[in-house]
């Protein structure tokens, strides 16, 4: 058999075969549709079905729970504000409450040791004035640290409170406790040879009294007109201080006071050093003032230059046209007195004033102002000797 012939017969032959396979093997189609329509429901299937399901209702519950949290966190953050705010108000009332019960309690304690002074032996009242005035010092700072919670009304009430008790711890001291008179030389103004002669025929006449000694019932001075008049340390040295009905004066106070009362001055001067506790001013007119302390106070004056360190804010009442400048004051141991009278150098609220006559907070009063740089007096060191022109 030729080669040829050999080649067909096994192309043929395997052609054959492999029709055969092809017809065998080959999958139906409408076969296959049916396994798949009947694999559906089989217990595999079903359960990946399901878990695809699941899988998609989680994916949206989570949503809708991620939607809810973030909503009762909204709600949540707003009560805590809400809250917060009403806490903030309690607490203020509260603070307010038990302020007042213990103002109360002090007040009361120093009216207790006011009314003991006339039961109390003479040499001890001394002693009993100091722990009087140490109290109402303390009773004051008391009500000056709470000024940030008492309302405007109440801060009024408690200052006057403070006020009547130190000025009848001054007049009962005044009364109780017998002052020993000092005298001093007035210094003078160069004077004409007319007025030196007239000075020399006042000389002759030894019995005319001093005019700048003091008065029994009074430290300080009091109805004086056109004179200078000197205070030193030794006879200020943390003491009451009162200046009353002087005229076109200059009043020198070089030494450290417990308070200063400033009463019915007209066109005076006042240089004083430092006041541990408050400085009162009242009905004083066109006066040029020279101050450090702690509180100061003014009612019913006008036309006045305060030259101020305040530790904390001062207070006009009824005042108008007051003008005020920093601290400028200097004279021998004033840093010695400043030391002692425990004023903080670095806090003064010299252009920072509460008018209790102008309420409005968004405007600035309009009788106080700062005074103007040009119109400030530079230095103090001419005016120790001389009247107020």
């Amino acid at each position: 058999m030729s080669i040829a012939i050999r080649a067909t017969f096994w192309v043929v032959t395997f052609g054959t075969i492999g029709y055969a396979l092809f017809t065998l093997v080959k999958p139906d189609d409408e076969l296959l549709k049916k396994f798949d329509e009947h694999s559906k429901n089989t217990d595999a299937r079903k359960l990946s079905k399901q878990t695809i399901e699941q899988l998609k209702e989680a994916a949206n519950q989570n949503s809708v729970l991620e939607r809810l949290s973030r909503r009762d966190a909204q709600r949540l953050e707003k009560l805590q504000k809400a809250h917060k705010a009403r806490e903030e108000v309690d607490a203020c009332d509260e603070n307010e409450d038990y302020f007042s019960g213990s103002f109360k309690i002090k007040s009361e304690y120093v009216e207790d040791l006011l009314a003991q002074v006339p039961t109390i032996d003479n040499s001890m009242l001394p002693s009993h004035f100091d722990i009087i005035k140490k109290e109402i010092n303390e009773l004051q700072k008391y009500v000056v640290t709470s000024t940030f919670f008492l309302k405007e009304f109440n801060l009024r009430k408690f200052l006057g409170i403070v006020q009547n008790l130190q000025t009848k711890c001054y007049e009962l001291e005044d009364r109780y406790v017998p002052r020993k008179k000092f005298g001093f030389s007035k210094k003078k103004l160069p004077k004409s040879h007319s007025q030196k002669q007239n000075l020399m025929d006042e000389a002759d006449g030894a019995a005319k009294k001093d005019s700048n000694k003091w008065d029994e019932n009074l430290f300080g001075f009091s109805s004086k007109e056109n004179e200078v008049l000197l205070l030193e340390n030794d006879e200020l040295y943390r003491r009451d201080v009162a200046l009353r009905n002087l005229k076109n004066c200059t009043i020198g106070l070089k030494g450290l006071m417990g308070t200063l009362h400033l009463i019915n001055l007209e066109n005076c001067i006042v240089l004083s050093g430092p006041v541990t506790s408050s400085v009162f001013v009242d009905k004083c007119t066109n006066c040029k003032i020279v101050i450090a302390c702690q509180q100061l106070r003014m009612h019913t004056s006008t036309k006045c230059d305060v030259y101020l360190h305040v530790t904390s804010k001062g207070i006009v009442e009824d005042c108008s046209q007051i003008r005020t400048a920093p601290y400028n004051l200097f004279y021998d141991n004033l840093e010695k007195h400043y030391e002692s009278s425990s004023l903080d150098r670095n806090s003064n609220n010299w252009d920072n004033l509460d008018d209790f006559n102008w309420l409005a907070p968004d405007v600035s009063s309009p009788n106080w102002s700062v005074l103007d740089v040009s119109e400030r007096i530079d230095s103090w060191d001419d005016w120790w000797s001389k009247i107020p022109l």
